[in-house]
Protein backbone atom coordinates (compact mmCIF):
# COMPACT_ATOMS: atom_id res chain seq x y z
CA UNK A 1 0.00 0.00 0.00
CA UNK A 2 1.64 3.20 -0.99
CA UNK A 3 1.27 6.30 1.63
CA UNK A 4 -1.75 8.04 1.17
CA UNK A 5 -1.45 12.10 -0.46
CA UNK A 6 -2.70 13.41 2.82
CA UNK A 7 0.01 11.78 5.18
CA UNK A 8 3.11 12.10 2.77
CA UNK A 9 1.95 15.93 2.83
CA UNK A 10 1.47 16.33 6.46
CA UNK A 11 0.91 18.86 8.20
CA UNK A 12 -0.05 20.64 4.52
CA UNK A 13 -3.99 19.96 3.89
CA UNK A 14 -5.21 19.18 0.68
CA UNK A 15 -5.50 22.46 -1.17
CA UNK A 16 -9.12 22.59 -1.23
CA UNK A 17 -9.96 21.56 2.37
CA UNK A 18 -7.78 24.74 3.27
CA UNK A 19 -9.95 27.34 1.45
CA UNK A 20 -13.40 26.19 2.60
CA UNK A 21 -15.36 26.95 5.67
CA UNK A 22 -15.32 24.85 9.07
CA UNK A 23 -18.86 23.58 9.76
CA UNK A 24 -19.58 20.93 12.52
CA UNK A 25 -18.33 18.34 10.50
CA UNK A 26 -14.57 19.17 9.36
CA UNK A 27 -12.47 17.99 12.25
CA UNK A 28 -9.39 18.54 9.40
CA UNK A 29 -11.09 22.28 8.64
CA UNK A 30 -10.86 23.55 13.00
CA UNK A 31 -7.33 21.80 12.91
CA UNK A 32 -6.04 23.56 9.93
CA UNK A 33 -7.82 26.91 11.22
CA UNK A 34 -5.91 26.47 14.51
CA UNK A 35 -2.51 25.01 13.99
CA UNK A 36 -0.76 28.82 13.87
CA UNK A 37 -2.26 29.83 16.89
CA UNK A 38 0.32 31.65 18.84
CA UNK A 39 1.77 29.95 22.19
CA UNK A 40 -0.76 30.39 25.34
CA UNK A 41 0.47 32.23 28.25
CA UNK A 42 -0.87 32.47 31.94
CA UNK A 43 -0.98 34.86 34.07
CA UNK A 44 -0.88 32.51 36.59
CA UNK A 45 -1.61 29.08 38.15
CA UNK A 46 -4.91 30.16 38.98
CA UNK A 47 -5.59 31.72 35.64
CA UNK A 48 -4.72 28.21 34.26
CA UNK A 49 -7.02 26.44 36.04
CA UNK A 50 -9.95 28.77 35.09
CA UNK A 51 -9.49 28.51 31.73
CA UNK A 52 -8.95 24.34 32.01
CA UNK A 53 -12.37 24.07 34.33
CA UNK A 54 -13.93 26.41 32.14
CA UNK A 55 -13.05 24.12 28.80
CA UNK A 56 -13.38 20.68 30.90
CA UNK A 57 -17.19 21.76 32.32
CA UNK A 58 -18.94 20.24 29.25
CA UNK A 59 -17.39 16.84 29.45
CA UNK A 60 -17.71 16.63 33.14
CA UNK A 61 -21.31 17.93 33.28
CA UNK A 62 -22.28 14.90 30.58
CA UNK A 63 -20.11 12.09 32.59
CA UNK A 64 -21.90 12.98 35.49
CA UNK A 65 -24.81 12.73 33.69
CA UNK A 66 -24.36 9.31 32.22
CA UNK A 67 -22.53 8.24 35.73
CA UNK A 68 -25.65 8.85 37.53
CA UNK A 69 -27.56 6.95 35.37
CA UNK A 70 -25.89 4.25 35.50
CA UNK A 71 -24.38 4.02 31.34
CA UNK A 72 -20.81 3.15 31.73
CA UNK A 73 -18.95 6.21 29.60
CA UNK A 74 -15.91 6.85 27.98
CA UNK A 75 -14.72 10.61 27.43
CA UNK A 76 -12.68 9.95 24.08
CA UNK A 77 -11.27 12.34 20.75
CA UNK A 78 -9.47 16.02 21.22
CA UNK A 79 -10.48 16.61 24.38
CA UNK A 80 -9.30 13.39 25.91
CA UNK A 81 -5.91 13.92 24.09
CA UNK A 82 -5.34 16.87 26.25
CA UNK A 83 -4.25 14.57 28.63
CA UNK A 84 -2.24 12.79 26.62
CA UNK A 85 -0.04 15.37 24.95
CA UNK A 86 -1.72 18.45 23.58
CA UNK A 87 -4.08 20.85 25.28
CA UNK A 88 -5.40 22.97 22.81
CA UNK A 89 -6.23 26.50 22.44
CA UNK A 90 -9.54 25.71 20.89
CA UNK A 91 -12.12 23.65 22.33
CA UNK A 92 -12.91 20.66 20.06
CA UNK A 93 -16.53 18.67 20.25
CA UNK A 94 -17.03 16.51 22.88
CA UNK A 95 -17.04 12.98 22.13
CA UNK A 96 -18.62 10.16 24.47
CA UNK A 97 -18.41 6.19 24.03
CA UNK A 98 -21.24 4.25 25.83
CA UNK A 99 -21.53 0.63 25.18
CA UNK A 100 -23.69 -0.23 22.36
CA UNK A 101 -27.04 -1.61 24.16
CA UNK A 102 -27.13 1.80 25.87
CA UNK A 103 -26.76 4.67 23.31
CA UNK A 104 -30.52 5.23 23.97
CA UNK A 105 -30.43 5.27 27.68
CA UNK A 106 -27.85 7.77 27.41
CA UNK A 107 -29.51 9.61 25.01
CA UNK A 108 -32.75 9.65 27.90
CA UNK A 109 -30.62 11.03 30.21
CA UNK A 110 -29.18 13.54 28.79
CA UNK A 111 -32.62 14.99 27.39
CA UNK A 112 -33.89 14.67 30.87
CA UNK A 113 -30.77 16.94 32.18
CA UNK A 114 -31.40 19.75 29.72
CA UNK A 115 -29.62 18.51 26.45
CA UNK A 116 -31.93 18.23 23.11
CA UNK A 117 -31.19 15.76 20.43
CA UNK A 118 -30.55 16.86 16.94
CA UNK A 119 -32.89 14.91 14.46
CA UNK A 120 -32.86 17.56 11.52
CA UNK A 121 -31.54 14.95 8.52
CA UNK A 122 -29.83 18.02 7.13
CA UNK A 123 -27.44 19.16 9.84
CA UNK A 124 -24.12 18.80 8.88
CA UNK A 125 -23.00 16.21 11.54
CA UNK A 126 -25.00 13.34 10.02
CA UNK A 127 -23.67 14.53 6.28
CA UNK A 128 -21.48 11.95 4.82
CA UNK A 129 -19.71 14.53 1.91
CA UNK A 130 -16.73 16.83 3.71
CA UNK A 131 -17.13 14.87 7.08
CA UNK A 132 -14.32 13.44 8.55
CA UNK A 133 -15.99 12.68 11.47
CA UNK A 134 -17.62 8.95 12.65
CA UNK A 135 -21.23 9.98 12.10
CA UNK A 136 -22.76 9.57 15.78
CA UNK A 137 -26.16 7.61 16.10
CA UNK A 138 -27.16 10.30 18.64
CA UNK A 139 -25.79 14.14 18.67
CA UNK A 140 -26.61 17.09 20.46
CA UNK A 141 -25.74 20.74 19.89
CA UNK A 142 -24.37 22.75 22.76
CA UNK A 143 -23.77 26.27 22.44
CA UNK A 144 -26.67 27.03 23.89
CA UNK A 145 -25.54 25.27 27.34
CA UNK A 146 -21.99 26.18 26.67
CA UNK A 147 -20.78 29.18 23.89
CA UNK A 148 -17.61 27.24 23.53
CA UNK A 149 -18.73 24.30 22.27
CA UNK A 150 -20.38 23.25 19.22
CA UNK A 151 -21.34 19.43 19.38
CA UNK A 152 -21.77 16.63 21.98
CA UNK A 153 -21.39 13.31 20.05
CA UNK A 154 -22.04 9.52 21.72
CA UNK A 155 -21.00 6.77 20.19
CA UNK A 156 -21.56 3.07 20.59
CA UNK A 157 -18.50 1.86 22.14
CA UNK A 158 -17.36 -0.73 19.33
CA UNK A 159 -17.28 1.68 16.73
CA UNK A 160 -13.98 2.80 17.96
CA UNK A 161 -12.97 0.53 20.94
CA UNK A 162 -14.14 -2.65 19.71
CA UNK A 163 -10.68 -4.62 20.88
CA UNK A 164 -11.43 -3.29 24.19
CA UNK A 165 -13.40 -5.27 26.99
CA UNK A 166 -16.48 -3.86 27.96
CA UNK A 167 -16.10 -1.37 31.06
CA UNK A 168 -18.60 -0.72 34.12
CA UNK A 169 -20.48 2.22 35.36
CA UNK A 170 -18.27 2.37 38.21
CA UNK A 171 -14.61 4.25 38.87
CA UNK A 172 -11.98 2.45 37.35
CA UNK A 173 -10.02 -0.04 39.74
CA UNK A 174 -6.82 1.42 40.58
CA UNK A 175 -4.61 -0.84 38.51
CA UNK A 176 -7.28 -1.08 35.18
CA UNK A 177 -5.28 -1.73 32.67
CA UNK A 178 -6.27 0.51 30.21
CA UNK A 179 -8.98 3.46 32.22
CA UNK A 180 -8.60 5.86 34.45
CA UNK A 181 -10.25 8.92 35.71
CA UNK A 182 -9.19 12.68 34.64
CA UNK A 183 -8.30 13.89 37.98
CA UNK A 184 -5.48 10.75 38.28
CA UNK A 185 -2.44 12.49 39.50
CA UNK A 186 -0.82 9.68 37.61
CA UNK A 187 -1.15 11.90 34.25
CA UNK A 188 1.56 13.67 33.42
CA UNK A 189 1.87 17.24 34.92
CA UNK A 190 0.53 20.67 32.65
CA UNK A 191 3.17 21.18 30.05
CA UNK A 192 3.36 24.56 28.09
CA UNK A 193 1.58 24.25 24.72
CA UNK A 194 1.79 20.03 26.13
CA UNK A 195 -0.60 18.19 28.58
CA UNK A 196 -2.76 19.81 30.18
CA UNK A 197 -1.91 17.95 33.46
CA UNK A 198 -4.92 16.12 35.52
CA UNK A 199 -8.76 17.68 35.81
CA UNK A 200 -8.30 18.26 39.31
CA UNK A 201 -11.33 20.65 39.83
CA UNK A 202 -14.01 19.21 38.04
CA UNK A 203 -16.06 16.13 38.15
CA UNK A 204 -13.79 13.31 37.51
CA UNK A 205 -14.53 11.87 34.04
CA UNK A 206 -13.16 8.59 32.71
CA UNK A 207 -10.57 7.83 30.39
CA UNK A 208 -7.97 5.82 28.40
CA UNK A 209 -4.83 5.82 29.98
CA UNK A 210 -2.28 7.26 27.84
CA UNK A 211 -1.07 3.94 26.16
CA UNK A 212 -4.69 2.57 25.95
CA UNK A 213 -5.37 6.01 24.08
CA UNK A 214 -2.69 5.61 21.67
CA UNK A 215 -3.09 1.91 20.93
CA UNK A 216 -6.75 2.60 20.39
CA UNK A 217 -5.96 5.42 17.94
CA UNK A 218 -3.66 3.30 16.03
CA UNK A 219 -6.07 0.74 15.67
CA UNK A 220 -8.40 3.22 14.06
CA UNK A 221 -5.77 4.49 12.32
CA UNK A 222 -5.05 0.90 10.78
CA UNK A 223 -8.72 0.36 10.58
CA UNK A 224 -9.16 3.57 8.22
CA UNK A 225 -6.20 4.65 7.15
CA UNK A 226 -6.71 5.44 2.50
CA UNK A 227 -10.01 4.48 3.14
CA UNK A 228 -12.72 6.95 1.33
CA UNK A 229 -14.02 7.70 5.05
CA UNK A 230 -11.66 10.02 5.62
CA UNK A 231 -11.48 9.62 9.38
CA UNK A 232 -7.97 8.48 8.87
CA UNK A 233 -7.10 12.42 9.41
CA UNK A 234 -8.50 12.27 12.76
CA UNK A 235 -6.84 9.26 13.73
CA UNK A 236 -3.35 10.22 12.46
CA UNK A 237 -3.99 13.70 13.97
CA UNK A 238 -4.29 11.58 17.76
CA UNK A 239 -1.38 9.61 16.69
CA UNK A 240 0.86 12.37 16.29
CA UNK A 241 -0.42 13.89 19.64
CA UNK A 242 0.99 10.66 21.39
CA UNK A 243 3.75 10.85 19.36
CA UNK A 244 4.95 13.97 20.54
CA UNK A 245 5.13 13.22 23.72
CA UNK A 246 5.87 9.22 23.65
CA UNK A 247 7.40 9.14 27.42
CA UNK A 248 5.62 6.64 29.70
CA UNK A 249 3.52 5.22 26.79
CA UNK A 250 3.73 1.31 26.50
CA UNK A 251 1.92 -0.72 23.87
CA UNK A 252 1.45 -4.23 23.27
CA UNK A 253 3.85 -6.41 21.45
CA UNK A 254 1.57 -5.96 18.50
CA UNK A 255 2.26 -1.73 18.50
CA UNK A 256 5.35 -1.96 20.35
CA UNK A 257 8.18 -2.46 17.85
CA UNK A 258 6.74 -0.22 15.25
CA UNK A 259 5.78 2.79 17.95
CA UNK A 260 9.95 2.49 18.65
CA UNK A 261 11.02 3.46 15.18
CA UNK A 262 8.17 5.55 14.65
CA UNK A 263 8.76 7.66 17.57
CA UNK A 264 12.81 7.83 17.06
CA UNK A 265 14.38 11.47 16.45
CA UNK A 266 14.45 12.27 12.85
CA UNK A 267 18.29 12.34 12.48
CA UNK A 268 18.20 8.46 13.07
CA UNK A 269 15.70 7.70 10.42
CA UNK A 270 16.38 5.30 8.21
CA UNK A 271 13.21 5.12 6.27
CA UNK A 272 10.10 7.70 5.91
CA UNK A 273 8.20 8.11 9.26
CA UNK A 274 5.21 6.73 7.88
CA UNK A 275 6.60 3.47 6.79
CA UNK A 276 6.69 1.24 10.09
CA UNK A 277 3.06 2.08 10.33
CA UNK A 278 1.90 1.19 6.65
CA UNK A 279 3.70 -1.89 7.04
CA UNK A 280 1.77 -2.94 9.86
CA UNK A 281 -1.54 -2.04 8.22
CA UNK A 282 -0.52 -3.94 5.38
CA UNK A 283 0.06 -7.20 7.48
CA UNK A 284 -2.94 -6.77 9.52
CA UNK A 285 -5.10 -6.43 6.44
CA UNK A 286 -3.32 -9.46 4.97
CA UNK A 287 -4.29 -11.40 8.40
CA UNK A 288 -7.49 -9.69 8.52
CA UNK A 289 -7.16 -8.61 11.85
CA UNK A 290 -9.71 -5.19 10.82
CA UNK A 291 -12.82 -4.64 11.22
CA UNK A 292 -14.41 -3.21 7.79
CA UNK A 293 -14.13 0.53 7.93
CA UNK A 294 -17.33 2.79 8.43
CA UNK A 295 -18.86 2.59 4.59
CA UNK A 296 -18.71 6.47 3.70
CA UNK A 297 -17.27 8.60 1.55
CA UNK A 298 -16.13 11.71 2.62
CA UNK A 299 -14.82 13.01 -0.75
CA UNK A 300 -17.42 14.76 -2.92
CA UNK A 301 -17.20 12.79 -5.96
CA UNK A 302 -15.62 9.19 -6.12
CA UNK A 303 -13.44 10.37 -8.78
CA UNK A 304 -11.78 12.85 -6.16
CA UNK A 305 -11.92 9.66 -3.80
CA UNK A 306 -10.08 7.65 -6.31
CA UNK A 307 -7.86 10.49 -7.43
CA UNK A 308 -6.40 10.67 -3.83
CA UNK A 309 -5.71 6.94 -3.92
CA UNK A 310 -8.57 5.94 -1.46
CA UNK A 311 -10.73 3.16 -1.64
CA UNK A 312 -14.42 2.10 -0.52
Amino acid sequence: MPLPTAIMNWPAPISWVATMPWPANMYSGKYIKHRDDPPRKFASEEARMEVLNRQVKPAADVARILDEAQVPNLLWGTMAAWLVGDWRHFNEDIQFLVLDHLIQKASDALFAAGFTPCTDPGCDVVKTVNNDYLIPPVHFHVEALYPEHEVLRLYPKSSHLWWLPDFGASAPAADDPHLMLSNDPRFPPYVPEGMSGPWTEVYPIKVLNRSSFTEAALWLFCRDIDHANGLYFQWMDLVIVAKERPEGITLPPRFQAMWQEFTIPEEQRTRRRWDPMVDLVNEMRANNELPPPPRINWFRTVEEAEREGCWF
